[in-house]
């Protein structure tokens, strides 16, 4: 599952946008796949410009092909923050959001001074740091400890580490949970504070990336070992191998088993 990151400000200059383009260099640096999000309040198309021309005229979705990009315009009546998730089609690590104050996902708050921190924070939820030009100020810094003494805030480096230790745990999610050692590492969450370093990737859990067998109960995926997965091919192999009638190499294999 991918990570999903708001940051939120009040008004149009509280350092959202410098956040995110910050955060997106320094993390594909490390290897991170970033993608982001950017909530507009107003519509993207430009009335009467072809494209909008073409929307009028009832297309499902317009694309506006350039020699550099490709963008997709489709309508929506008053689009919720997850329909724009849908609509990355690629695979990510995070997604950065730009604005959203009002979804349910964990926050940055970037503010340019304490007070106007505070007054924004009555009126979001969900926030894990502060950020922006308020945490480059130490009285204003200091304001914000007095008031609240377990809010992390954090300037741009700070802000990076603190993103990255959010990836770890959301990465240690994603992994088996076995502390097999077939990757090297001693147990999954160091794998897990490895791949947020950049260090390796989700393949060098074999578990993940190499599945001779899977077991599901229930609807849940069991991870298991390499060799519970050697032995469990090898006895439904076993099997087949002794059946008439049946392929002796088989693309796939599905079995249901009735518990009770």
């Amino acid at each position: 599952m991918t990570l999903v990151i708001c940051v939120v400000g009040k008004g149009r200059s509280s350092g959202k946008t410098h956040l995110v383009e910050a955060l997106t260099e320094k993390l594909v640096v490390e290897r991170f796949r970033v993608a982001t999000v950017k909530h507009i309040h107003r519509g993207f198309d430009t009335t009467n410009k072809d494209t909008w021309r073409h929307l009028e005229a009832g297309a499902t979705v317009t694309v506006a092909a350039t020699p550099t990009e490709v963008i997709t315009v489709r309508r929506s009546r008053a689009p919720l923050l997850d329909e724009a998730l849908k609509a990355i089609y690629v695979e990510a690590d995070l997604v950065l959001v730009e604005g959203y104050k009002k979804s349910q996902y964990q926050k940055i708050l970037c503010a340019n001074t304490a007070s106007e921190a505070l007054a924004t924070m009555k009126d979001v939820s969900n926030i894990n740091m502060i950020s922006g030009p308020v945490a480059s100020k130490p009285e204003e810094r200091n304001i914000l400890k007095a008031d609240f003494p377990e809010m992390k805030v954090h300037d741009l480096e700070e802000a990076v580490s603190a993103v990255k230790e959010m990836l770890a745990r959301d990465i240690l999610q994603s992994l088996p949970d076995l502390n097999c050692g077939h990757c090297g590492y001693d147990a999954c969450l160091e794998l897990a504070n490895a791949i947020s370093a950049g260090e390796a990737t989700k393949n060098d859990c074999k578990v993940l990336s190499t599945s001779l067998a899977t077991l599901e109960v229930d609807g849940k995926i069991i991870p298991l070992s390499m060799f519970p997965q050697k032995i469990l091919r090898g006895v439904i192999m076993g099997v087949l191998n002794n059946l008439r009638g049946v392929d002796k190499h088989p693309k796939k294999i599905t079995i249901n088993i009735k518990a009770e």
